[in-house]
């Protein structure tokens, strides 16, 4: 599990979740719920799109990275650790499915898979501050200046295997990690591959240092970034004034694709959320992308029970995009001519279909926003759906609705087989208390910022909803207050 914290950061003086398979975040407005779930989809997106053997840079002319190549061939003692090493797995008969511990290999060889696994973490961390700038613009502006500090901490941290990082804007914030890859698994068909096939009158052989190279690599990486989601989605708020603008924004971009290069204005003037977004978007329905088979009942729940209808591409309009079109029995319509709920959930419903899969993580703000309450219970459930399917989901609500769905999803592992029939639950509805995680983002004047708060999940009751219980308190003691005034 990963453990994300901030200090000074924005809004937030102090914060830390863990991310759980559905991980939510509620609080008053302000108080820095999509600075934290922005710096997650920092923290995630910059894994992605990483080869199989990340950060090949200043390659040699036999392909071998030269500061590694470098400061590799100046150690005798790795080159004969290795070649010993591997002579002596020549012949050996290897189980595909066994797995060697780096603690097991010798001393200089896990010093070398220590050194890369510290060479993939910083470039990693470098790949963090450049997400958060393409998030934020300059992200020096992102210190609390309130709290006498000159700098924010952003630490990332997982404890089985051992992972510690901060990373900020000086040098303070730029120590080693702190990481432990002894208890890092390689399989046998790597092993083999370090240098099989050496030239042994070569002193040190390039064929020796590509393959043990590429190898540690794939290990090194594995270790430090492997449990991240491979792709993360971000739908931001106000997803249906974006959406409403979906026409004109395809109709710019491919008259600009057209247009001479200085005329080209791309979307550099978005932040870099709602330009993500917008790409996605626009990207849906091309060859490459096809309805994802695995989340079709999730999709299908959302599509029955929420919008009430079905929401996809029509390629047969006059752009070259495709447009966005919601079916009902009564016929297709254009999202103009649709409310402000379908448009709101058309993108979410279109990412489900062609980009999201089991194993990647959504972000998704006010996912009750222009929903009656009644479809906000049934948003819950699809929620709770898209978690089971392998989904994780990060949340941030204002919605007691939601909360209390959610808890009520929670109960039903205790309730009677007949009381779930009855009520028209499924077994994919069901959530577990160790899947779901919960947070109160509120103002600590001693801290001059806001901090998160652990909500408790009681197995009986679910997450402790006091905030909207004292909401809800208020109101009703004025509208007592108003009514013995009338009399």
């Amino acid at each position: 599990m990963l453990t994300i914290s901030v200090k000074n950061f924005g809004p937030i003086a102090e914060g830390s979740v863990d991310l759980k398979p559905l991980t939510i975040f509620v609080g008053p407005s302000n108080t820095g719920k999509s600075y934290m779930a922005t710096a997650v989809y920092a923290v995630m997106r910059a894994v992605e799109g990483r080869p199989q053997v990340p950060y090949i840079r200043n390659l040699d002319r036999r392909g071998i990275p030269v500061s590694i190549n470098n400061r590799w061939k100046a150690s005798d003692e790795l080159a004969d650790t290795i070649r010993e090493w591997v002579s002596l797995q020549e012949g050996k008969t290897w189980d595909p499915e066994e797995q060697l511990p780096v603690s097991a290999m010798p001393q200089a060889i896990q010093a070398a898979l220590m050194d890369s696994t510290r060479q993939v973490l910083e470039l990693y961390r470098e790949d963090v501050i450049k997400r958060l700038n393409y998030n934020f613009g300059d992200i020096s502006s992102l210190i609390n200046r309130t709290t006498g500090h000159k700098d924010f901490t952003l630490n990332i941290r997982r404890n089985e295997p051992l992972l510690d990082m901060d990373l900020g804007l000086t040098e303070s914030n730029k120590a080693d990690p702190n990481f432990d890859i002894s208890r890092a698994l390689t399989g046998s068909n790597l092993i083999e591959n370090w240098g099989p096939d050496y030239q042994k009158d070569i002193d040190i052989s390039p064929n020796l240092y590509h393959d043990f190279f590429f190898s540690s690599r794939i290990l090194t990486a594995d270790f430090a970034l492997g449990e991240f989601p491979l792709n993360s989605y971000y739908l931001p708020a106000a997803r249906s004034g974006i959406i409403g603008a979906h026409k004109v924004l395809a109709a710019s971009i491919v008259r600009q694709s057209s247009a001479p290069d200085s005329q080209r204005m791309g979307m550099t003037g978005l932040p870099g959320l709602a330009a993500e977004f917008l790409s996605d978007l626009l990207s849906l329905g091309g060859d490459r992308l096809s309805p994802k088979a695995r989340l079709s009942d999730a999709v299908s729940y959302i599509e029955r029970n929420v919008v009430h209808g079905e929401i996809d591409l029509n390629k047969s309009g006059r752009l070259p995009l495709p447009e966005i079109a919601y079916e009902t029995s009564a016929g297709s319509f254009t999202l103009e001519h649709t409310s402000s709920m379908v448009s709101e959930l058309a993108p979410l419903v279109l990412f489900l279909k062609y980009l999201v899969r089991p194993g990647d993580l959504l972000i998704l703000e006010e996912p009750e926003s222009h929903l009656h309450p009644a479809a906000q219970l049934q948003m819950a459930r699809g929620i709770a759906r898209l978690v089971n399917a392998g989904v994780q989901v990060l949340i941030t609500t204002h919605s007691d609705i939601m909360i209390s769905q959610i808890n009520n999803l929670l109960a039903l592992r205790q309730a009677s087989p007949e009381l779930v029939e009855n009520s028209g639950f499924e077994p994919e509805d069901f959530l577990q208390q160790d899947q779901v995680g919960a947070y109160l983002f509120r103002y600590n004047q001693e801290l001059g910022g806001c901090e998160t708060v652990p909500l408790e999940i009681d197995p009986d009751t679910g997450i402790d909803e006091d905030e909207f219980a004292a909401v809800f308190e208020g109101i009703y003691d004025e509208s007592i207050e108003l009514q013995r005034d009338r009399n």
